[in-house]
């Protein structure tokens, strides 16, 4: 059920994500695509399963896509993996398109896999190279101007006009420059003088957060961010200046952007301004963290499932053997009527069928907490009862000797909570008081009651705990270091931590080497 419920999320991710997702394995060949890649590139699924890669790539990557990754998987050194890059890909019609390429290695168990995520660029090459062709008509009118300045007063009439028409061309040049930066989806468009002042900025992005263009105008672009990047962008912005184009990403308000920054030249060509485009690829991080933390959650129920099987094996064979030689030794002794010994080995058979039930009944019990399957169900009881049942019912697995007692200060008994999970929680630290405390000793149950609050513990003047095992006592399969050869599965406190914080409670011990330990754990707010 886990696997089937990670699928289905994964899946969910996997095909709801904007940009485009493709899964190949180490020999290049195409193993999952989302809707979108079909989309981008005018493939169905079907027509790209077992597909080399390479069918999406322009030469020359096409002829060269198998050897760039033979080449990592021999010397680890990333060209392309980790790293994003703007790329061109084959469209099934034979068009090519630009899009920005993200390639994450996944390392399963038996195989390395990679995943890339693709972002068309195409209408961001389009819109960019409209504002190149507007920045040139708008330097090269300025230039007109200038040289028609320089004519002959008998062309001023002329001079004059040009003059007017240049200016009316700016305008509207600007307008346009404005609108299509305000209309920027996902994002802003900023340019940023010498200083890392803002000159200019508009775009979506600046709606999303509640900015204003004039809020902004004028400012430092260093002093927007966080503090703890500045240093960093001030270092990627800087080498703009000498006509080296840098991308980087930034977060701001729970979101992540990408930020490209390339050089503006004025008349004399020298870059003075910085273009800078910010897209917000919040989503894309978004849908990364899912995909790894879903292929975490499978590694770590893998290996709690090695490390069940390994358990398992070793708590389920002591005690059927045992039973298998009871039941064999029973049958010689019914021949000669020694009525005595039956009853010796009838008792041994009991008490570990009852060993593998509580085994058992705890896999049960973590497996519905896992699952998120098990829901509290308050309704009133007697707890003094309940704790009554658990202390009969313990009395079969008890050590010769072993007295078990309960005390309480309750005068109305009846507590308003889950009384399966009280059962379960008292169940698991008796067994555990009883399995870890030696012949002849004590055990104490107290229950205390006081207006809303239920508290309720079990001592025992057993083996004890030491402060290094304490501090992992909690943790699934996990049994401490002087546990010997006692029977159990290192699910119990595991389980009981799980129990109580189902019931929105509190747990508790104390515990001292070779003294004893108190387990117990407190209900607030409980209804009346």
């Amino acid at each position: 059920m886990e696997n089937n419920e990670l699928s289905l999320k994964f899946k969910s991710v996997f095909e709801t994500a904007i940009d485009g997702i493709i899964l190949i394995n180490s020999r290049g060949i195409i193993e999952e695509i989302n809707t979108a890649v079909t989309k981008l590139f005018g493939y169905t699924k079907l027509e790209l399963f077992g597909k080399n890669i390479n069918v999406l790539m322009p030469e020359p990557h096409h002829s060269g896509h198998d050897g760039y990754i033979h080449n990592y998987l021999t010397s680890k050194k990333a060209k392309i993996i980790g790293i994003g890059r703007e790329v061109d890909g084959l469209k099934k019609d034979g068009t090519h398109f630009p899009f920005r390429l993200a390639v994450s290695e996944i390392k399963l168990e038996n195989e390395t896999m990679f995943t890339g995520f693709i972002h068309d660029l195409t209408e961001e090459r389009k819109a960019q190279k409209k504002l190149k062709e507007y920045v040139d008509n708008l330097e090269l009118m300025v230039q007109e101007r200038t040289n028609l300045l320089e004519d002959s007063n008998n062309q001023l009439a002329k001079e004059i006009s040009e003059k007017n028409k240049t200016e009316e061309a700016l305008i509207e040049s600007q307008k346009l420059y404005e609108t299509i930066a305000k209309n920027f989806p996902n994002g802003t468009i900023s340019v940023l003088d010498k200083n890392l002042n803002f000159l200019f900025i508009e775009g979506q992005g600046l709606r999303d957060f509640g900015f204003g263009t004039k809020e902004l105008i004028g400012k430092n672009y260093l002093d927007v961010i966080q503090a703890k990047l500045r240093d960093l962008v001030n270092q990627k912005l800087q080498v703009v200046f000498d006509d080296i184009p840098s991308t980087f990403e930034l977060e701001h308000n729970q979101n992540t952007f990408r930020v490209r920054a390339v050089p503006l030249v004025n008349n004399a060509h020298v870059e003075d301004r910085i273009l800078l485009v910010e897209s917000n690829i919040t989503q894309q991080k978004n849908a990364e963290k899912e995909i790894y933390n879903s292929l975490q959650k499978e590694k770590e129920l893998n290996e709690m499932k090695s490390k069940f099987v390994s358990m398992a094996s070793h708590e389920f064979r002591t005690p059927l053997s045992t039973i298998l030689s009871s039941a064999g030794l029973i049958n010689k002794y019914v021949e000669v009527d020694q009525t005595e010994k039956i009853n010796r080995h009838t008792d041994r058979i009991q008490n570990n069928v009852r060993n593998l039930t509580m085994i058992l009944n705890d896999f049960l019990s973590l497996e519905k907490l896992e699952n998120n399957n098990l829901t509290s169900e308050v309704k009133p009881f007697d707890i003094i009862e309940c704790a009554s049942e658990v202390k009969e019912d313990m009395q079969m697995l008890k050590k010769p000797g072993q007295n078990i007692t309960l005390e309480h200060n309750l005068i109305d008994t009846d507590v308003h909570t889950d009384r399966f999970v009280i059962q379960n929680i008292l169940t698991n630290l008796l067994s555990n008081a009883i399995k870890y405390s030696k012949e002849d000793s004590d055990i104490g149950i107290n229950i205390e009651k006081m207006d809303k609050e239920l508290s309720i513990k079990v001592s025992d003047n057993g083996i004890g705990i030491s402060k290094p095992d304490q501090k992992l006592l909690f943790q699934r399969f996990f049994r401490a270091s002087n546990s010997g050869n006692v029977q159990g599965t290192g699910l119990g406190l595991h389980i009981i931590k799980r129990y109580v914080d189902l019931l929105g409670g509190e747990i508790f011990f104390e515990s001292e080497l070779d003294k004893g330990s108190t387990f117990g754990f407190v209900l607030r707010n409980l209804p009346e």
